[in-house]
């Protein structure tokens, strides 16, 4: 069993009040110098120790967003659509009113990732495009393609679509997803929890998260 490693929380360190000198110094002013600076720099041990250590990723505090749409996303054949989210999971320095994107606080490198889950109700294979905008501007090299598979039988086709991208974002700008298909019978579908024949959580129509990975490099 590996052994766990216990650290301390981090606290800010704060510049050490020193104590003013008197005209003859004497051994108790030595003392509580060396005490200040001691407390000082075992302040930026407790830091250094704990970030560098091989739990050191629990004491950051990164910015993130975590969405998803409960329900269905139906479109016109051909044209561009905005997709939203209308369930927050997670967000810590973004924003998510669900008729926009994801609303980034602060400038930095992130990772846009996302999950669909198209059907297909026709017996013919279709496309379906995702790209990603940036305050209502297409991002350059973003875009995607799928072929949604044909109906069978009964059962429609589905495909999940998956991509990732970093983008760099400006504190209160906007990353958004965009979609189409080129026919009304291709939606993201979702599902409601389930019970029987046995029991599952809820399946969303698309998810997507957006994580803080670099401030913007100079």
């Amino acid at each position: 069993m590996a052994t766990q490693i216990k650290q301390g929380p981090l606290l800010p360190t704060k510049s050490p009040n020193f104590p003013l000198a008197p005209e003859l110094v004497d051994r108790k002013f030595i003392d509580d110098f060396q005490n200040v600076l001691r407390l000082y720099f075992n302040q930026n041990d407790n830091i250094n120790g704990s970030l560098l250590g091989p739990i050191g990723g629990q004491y950051i505090n990164n910015t993130y967003a975590a969405v998803q749409r409960t329900t269905n996303k139906t479109f016109t054949a051909n044209t561009a659509t905005q997709i939203t989210f209308n369930q927050n999971d997670y967000l810590n320095g973004t924003t998510n009113d669900g008729t926009d994107g994801i609303h980034v606080v602060y400038s930095g490198i992130y990772n846009y990732q996302f999950s669909a889950q198209f059907a297909n109700t026709s017996a013919t294979s279709f496309a379906a495009w995702i790209w990603l905008r940036k305050n209502g501007v297409d991002i350059a090299g973003t875009g995607s393609r799928f072929d949604i598979p044909t109906k069978h039988g009964s059962s429609d086709g589905y495909l999940i679509a998956a991509c990732n991208f970093y983008v760099q974002l400006a504190a209160g700008d906007t990353i958004e997803m965009w979609a189409a298909t080129d026919s009304t019978t291709v939606y993201m579908e979702a599902y409601a929890a389930q019970t029987s024949p046995f029991a599952m959580p809820a399946i969303p129509s698309v998810v997507a998260t957006l994580s803080f990975v670099s401030s913007i490099p100079t």
